[in-house]
């Protein structure tokens, strides 16, 4: 028999439930960008939920309540199951202990199929179909048992999708087996049921049979959030391919509403919505989209999604740095129009009035626009010889990488026609990420030192003669001045720093606060020195 703990916890887990149910059935009116803006304080009831959750079995006598303890670790696998893998897998696998030591078989089973679940959500196949060999269909009931089939199936179709064509048709049959089974055990008012049927079509290409079962589970079953934006996703692909745009984006739009309703990290929903709107042109809301799916695939810790969002998120940023230079030329255009506008007018005010000293007043403020429209032009002059030598470089790197992937891939092909495994391990560990890293390194700074010359020897200045930096190699330079290239190329953001040097935010502000703590003038006053350096 359950314990008070638990029972108290099943009840806020069903009213938690039912508020979603109620967010989403009013969700009409409104659009994707409400619901994002509630996202925070949705995630943050999500985990008031884990943690309530979470106190009950701190509060559990664990000798005594195995049951319990079963039942409570289910259920925090199960809120961590789309929302973070580390702590779903870990929470999973206490739940299996606490099978075995129940000696229960149908728990063992559940517990397998739930922590497979969680294993192919991560984009983990091969554990995945491990996983699912292990388990006993006949140790669970049925309803368990239908549950199980759909992620054994799912596994299937996902591998299908994933792999090169030549062994798509063996896992797409495989996944079919699964829904027959469920079309065979199953009931037909049941969400996986008619899920299954619906995902069987739209995997072999039978869009609009696809569309039927969809609208028949959305219409016929009262779904939670997350059940909802599954089916409005998948409809929302089955439209496209039938070429029924507005509503495929309808679709995707719901799916991604769902998502959030149900604080869901694990999802596609997101990154298509931005591919679609991308390609309508609004980039600030492709933009969000896709920065909002790279955050959720990195909280949840999804290789696959993060793979998937990699492919599209360089196109979205490189429209937006285009948008963003088309303004500034707008604004640099209009800047000399109200410059002449101004001229034009002072002119004017002088030859009206014929004073001498409203003459060289003016004269003055125009020497002072000019000196000013040369600071500009210059500092125009020094962005773009950089925005032609780093772009150069990025098509020049860019171009070998693919050539470099190109080569990795028909080769490993090659080993994989030919059963060479061995030989695709060795390609594998030739590729040396640290050496490449390196590389980028010595390419930065020759391009750097291309640019500014003379960096070292003014930055070598800010400091005692003890204190200077002595490099080595005059064509490389140290951690501490390629700190502050990128600071004098615009990047000031310690975080961007971090990620582009392969090192902590910490360690970034531990290196910057050293260098400013020895230099001869302020640290306030350190980085506008490093601005006033010139390229040539």
């Amino acid at each position: 028999m359950y314990s008070k703990q638990f029972i108290l916890l099943f009840l806020i887990l069903v009213s938690f439930t039912s508020y979603s149910n109620s967010i989403f059935q009013t969700s009409k009116e409104k659009n994707v960008n409400y619901y994002l803006n509630l996202k925070d304080s949705i995630d943050d009831a999500k985990w008031r939920k884990i943690n309530s959750i979470t106190a009950s079995v701190n509060r559990l006598n664990k000798k005594v309540n195995l049951e319990d303890q079963y039942h409570l670790f289910s259920s925090l696998s199960k809120e961590y199951e789309y929302f973070v893998y580390d702590s779903a897998f870990h929470y999973g696998n206490k739940s299996l202990q606490m099978a075995y030591q129940l000696k229960d078989a149908e728990k063992i089973a559940e517990s397998k199929s739930n922590l497979a679940l969680v294993l192919l959500l991560k984009g983990l196949y091969k554990e995945t179909i491990d996983t699912i060999q292990t388990i006993r269909g006949q140790d669970l009931p049925n309803e368990k048992r239908i549950e199980f089939y759909a992620v054994a199936y799912r596994a299937y179709y996902d591998l299908a999708n994933s792999r090169w064509g030549y062994y798509s048709p063996k896992y797409r049959k495989l996944g079919d087996q699964y829904v027959d089974k469920i079309e065979k055990e199953g009931k037909n008012n049941f969400f996986h049921y008619n899920l299954a049927l619906a995902l069987k079509n739209l995997n072999n290409q039978k869009d609009e049979q696809a569309v039927k079962y969809y609208t028949k589970v959305m219409k016929g079953l009262k779904l939670d959030p997350h059940q909802m934006a599954i089916c409005q996703s998948g409809m929302g692909v089955a439209l496209a391919r039938l070429g029924k745009a507005d509503e495929a984006k309808k679709a995707i739009e719901k799916a991604v509403i769902g998502d959030v309703l149900s604080a869901t990290k694990e999802t596609l929903a997101s990154k298509i919505l931005a591919e679609i709107l991308f390609y309508e042109g609004d980039l600030e809301k492709a933009n969000k989209l896709i920065e909002q799916a790279r955050k959720d695939a990195e909280f949840y810790g999804s290789d696959v999604r993060r793979l998937e969002i990699s492919f599209i998120q360089p196109d979205i940023d490189a429209a937006v740095v285009g948008e963003l230079e088309k303004e500034k030329k707008q604004v640099v255009i209009i800047g000399i129009v109200i410059s002449v506008m101004l001229i034009v007018i002072v002119v004017l005010a002088i030859v009206f009035f014929k004073q001498l000293q409203e003459l060289k007043k003016v004269r003055k403020e125009i020497g002072e626009r000019n000196e000013n429209l040369g600071i500009v032009n210059e500092s125009l002059r020094e962005v773009s010889r950089i925005k032609e030598e780093y772009v150069g470089y990025y098509f020049n790197f860019s171009s070998q990488f693919i050539e470099k992937m190109e080569g990795m891939k028909k080769a490993i092909s090659r080993q994989l026609m030919t059963k060479q495994y061995d030989a695709i391990e060795l390609e594998l560990k030739n590729y040396n990420p640290k050496k490449e890293r390196q590389l980028l390194f010595e390419d930065f700074d020759r391009i750097f030192l291309k640019l500014f010359p003379d960096f070292v020897k003014r930055f070598n200045l800010l400091f005692e003669e003890s204190e200077r930096i002595i490099l080595k190699d005059s064509h490389c330079l140290n951690t501490d001045l390629r700190i502050f290239a990128l600071i004098r190329l615009g990047v000031n953001d310690n975080e961007k720093i971090a990620s582009i040097l392969n090192f902590s935010v910490n360690t970034i502000y531990t290196y910057k606060t050293r260098i400013k703590n020895r230099s001869l003038i302020s640290n306030d006053e350190f980085e506008a020195k490093i601005m006033e350096i010139k390229s040539v």
